[in-house]
C-alpha cells in the first residue's frame, strides 16, 4: 500500500511539475517567431546579394553592383561567371574605371593625360558645368574624381565605351560631386547627393575648356579704341572648339552681321535668349527656326567680325535687356522623389563603394630620375 500510495504521489509531483513549467514557458506563435529573427534574416540576406552579385542588372536598371575587384578576364572565362560588378555581353564584360589627382592646366586637359576617354571629360565637364563656374572657381591642384563604364572584350583589349557614372570635384574646401540614373521612363539623368537633377535652364559656360579673356560691364574696346558696355563675356578658346547651345530653344538668328561676325541667337523658354559671336562656322546646316537642345552643336569658335583672336562671345538677354550671365541663378526641374530617390541613393552609395580599375596617373616630367 505505502509503495502504491507513493507511487501516486511521485506521479501526481511530475503531472504538477510538467503543467507548472508549461505555464513558465509561454508559447510562441510562429508568425512572431519570425519577427524575432527578422533583423538576423536582412542581415544575411544582404551578405549574400553582395557576395553573389544578384543585387541589379547593370545596365538596364541604370544601377551598378558592388562585388569582388574586376579583373582583367583570362581569355577564356569560365562559364559559371557571376558579378554585379561585370555584366556578360556576349564576349563583353562591362568593367567600372576610375581616374583621379589634381587639377593642372584645365580639368579637360588633366583628364586626358590620365587617360579618360575624350567623350567622358566632355560629358563630365558639361555636368560639372551646371554647379561650379569653371572659370571663376577653378584652380590648379583642385582634386577631382571620375568613374565611367567601359567594357572589355574576352582577350582582356578594349571594347566600346560606356557612360559617364559619378564626377566630382573638390573648390575651397567643398566637394561638388554628380551621378548618373536611369529613370522609369528609360531617360539618363544626372544627379546631385540629394536627388536633384543637376540640370538647369541654361548653361553657366557653352563650351569646354574656354577662359573668359572679357567679363561683362563697361570696357574699352580692343578695335574700336572707345569705351562701351560689354553686353557679354568672353571665352578664349583654340579656333575650331565647339560651340554648345545653352538651353533648349528656337534659332532666331543664325548668320553673319556686322561686329558679331557669324553668329546665332537662340530663343529659350521664361523670356530668355542667348547669343553666340564670332563663330568660324555654323553647324551643319544649321539655320532659323531649328529647334535645338541643350548640349547640341551650334558652330565652332573662330574670329570673324570685330575681334582680335579666336574667341567666344557670349551673351544671355532677359526681357530684351542684356544681363551678366554669371549672375543668373536657376533653379533645377527634377526631383526624385519616392522609391526612385530610396534606389537612386542605394545605387550612388554601390557605386562609391564598389571598386574599380584605376588609370594611372600621368608621370610628372619634371621629376628627377631616380
Amino acid at each position: 500500500m505505502r509503495s502504491d500510495s507513493s507511487h501516486h504521489r511521485s506521479a501526481a509531483d511530475a503531472a504538477r511539475r510538467r503543467v507548472v513549467k508549461a505555464r513558465a514557458i509561454p508559447r510562441v506563435s510562429p508568425v512572431e517567431q519570425i519577427s524575432d529573427l527578422f533583423p538576423l534574416i536582412v542581415a544575411v540576406l544582404f551578405f549574400l546579394v553582395v557576395a553573389t552579385g544578384a543585387l541589379a542588372d547593370g545596365a538596364d536598371s541604370g544601377g551598378y553592383g558592388f562585388g569582388e575587384k574586376p579583373q582583367a578576364p583570362a581569355a577564356k572565362p569560365p562559364a559559371k561567371a557571376s558579378s554585379v560588378a561585370l555584366r556578360n555581353l556576349g564576349r563583353e564584360t562591362r568593367h567600372l574605371f576610375r581616374a583621379e589627382g589634381k587639377v593642372g592646366e584645365s580639368l579637360f586637359r588633366t583628364g586626358l593625360k590620365h587617360g579618360v576617354p575624350e567623350s567622358i571629360m566632355t560629358e563630365m565637364t558639361s555636368m560639372l558645368g551646371y554647379l561650379v563656374d569653371f572659370q571663376r572657381d577653378l584652380k590648379p591642384k583642385h582634386e577631382f574624381v571620375v568613374i565611367y563604364e567601359q567594357y572589355l572584350n574576352a582577350d582582356g583589349t578594349k571594347g566600346r565605351l560606356g557612360r559617364l557614372v559619378y564626377a566630382g570635384i573638390q573648390l575651397k574646401g567643398r566637394r561638388y560631386g554628380v551621378w548618373s540614373f536611369k529613370l522609369k521612363d528609360g531617360r539618363i539623368d544626372y544627379f546631385n547627393s540629394k536627388g536633384r537633377s543637376i540640370r538647369t535652364a541654361l548653361l553657366r559656360t557653352p563650351m569646354d575648356g574656354a577662359k573668359v579673356s572679357s567679363g561683362f560691364g563697361m570696357r574699352k574696346h580692343p578695335i574700336l579704341g572707345y569705351t562701351r558696355m560689354h553686353r557679354g563675356v568672353d571665352f578664349a578658346a583654340p579656333k575650331g572648339t565647339e560651340i554648345y547651345a545653352s538651353g533648349d530653344g528656337e534659332v532666331e538668328k543664325a548668320g553673319r552681321v556686322k561686329g558679331l561676325g557669324i553668329h546665332v541667337r537662340i530663343r529659350h523658354e521664361e523670356s530668355y535668349s542667348t547669343v553666340y559671336g564670332h563663330l568660324s562656322s555654323l553647324a551643319k546646316g544649321l539655320k532659323k527656326g531649328d529647334k535645338v537642345k541643350q548640349g547640341d552643336v551650334i558652330g565652332r569658335v573662330g574670329s570673324t567680325g570685330l575681334s582680335t583672336g579666336p574667341h567666344l562671345h557670349y551673351e544671355v538677354w532677359l526681357n530684351e535687356e542684356a544681363i551678366d550671365p554669371a549672375s543668373i541663378k536657376f533653379e533645377t526641374r527634377l526631383a526624385l522623389a519616392g522609391d526612385q530617390l530610396a534606389a537612386f541613393r542605394w545605387k550612388a552609395a554601390l557605386v562609391m563603394m564598389k571598386p574599380a580599375i584605376r588609370l594611372a596617373p600621368p608621370r610628372d616630367k619634371t621629376a628627377r630620375k631616380k
